[in-house]
């Protein structure tokens, strides 16, 4: 549901649903984005984490480059889709009339992003601690990396405790 869909019957624990699906996509797409970037390339982000567990994705017989048709074709619909939901999130800077976006990148802004992604991908990027001060140094360090964006790609995630030196991915 991370690209432009219609939805038959109107419901609102569909609509909320759908929000909050494409706000988590959002912020996995953020934090693998630079400070600046592109309306298309968020957009084009977002729809591969989309194809990212579909298995058509790995066959041969699958367009190689079918992400970039869907943005291609329905911008204006990503955009309608995603605009209000990521000028809605603070750090992010993304006027009406332009196609360039700014965030801030800072661990703190990344660490607010990472603290919200859903459960289900954080238990594949994350395992902190249950101390609460040791959780607060684990969140930290895991934001500050800067490999995090690659891991979040890749799907290559790790899990490190804080008070030890934080592993490299295989």
């Amino acid at each position: 549901m991370h690209k432009p869909i219609r939805i038959i019957k109107d419901d609102p624990r569909v609509r909320l649903t759908q929000q909050v699906n494409l706000t988590s996509a959002i912020r996995a797409a953020l934090l693998t984005l630079p400070e600046k970037f592109t309306e298309t390339e968020l957009f084009e982000r977002i729809a591969r984490i989309s194809y990212g567990g579909d298995i058509r994705m790995l066959l041969p017989a699958e367009n190689p480059h079918k992400v970039g048709n869907i943005v291609k074709k329905q911008g204006p619909q990503f955009k309608e889709l995603y605009y209000r939901l990521v000028t809605g999130l603070p750090g992010v800077y993304w006027k009406d009339h332009c196609t360039s976006i700014v965030q801030d990148t800072s661990p703190i802004a990344r660490l607010a992003h990472l603290r919200k992604l859903p459960s289900g991908l954080l238990k594949g990027v994350a395992s902190p601690p249950l101390n609460a001060e040791d959780s607060t140094e684990y969140w930290a360090q895991l934001s500050a990396r800067p490999d995090l964006a690659s891991l979040i790609e890749s799907g290559k995630f790790i899990r490190f405790f804080p008070k030890f030196q934080v592993p490299m991915p295989l």
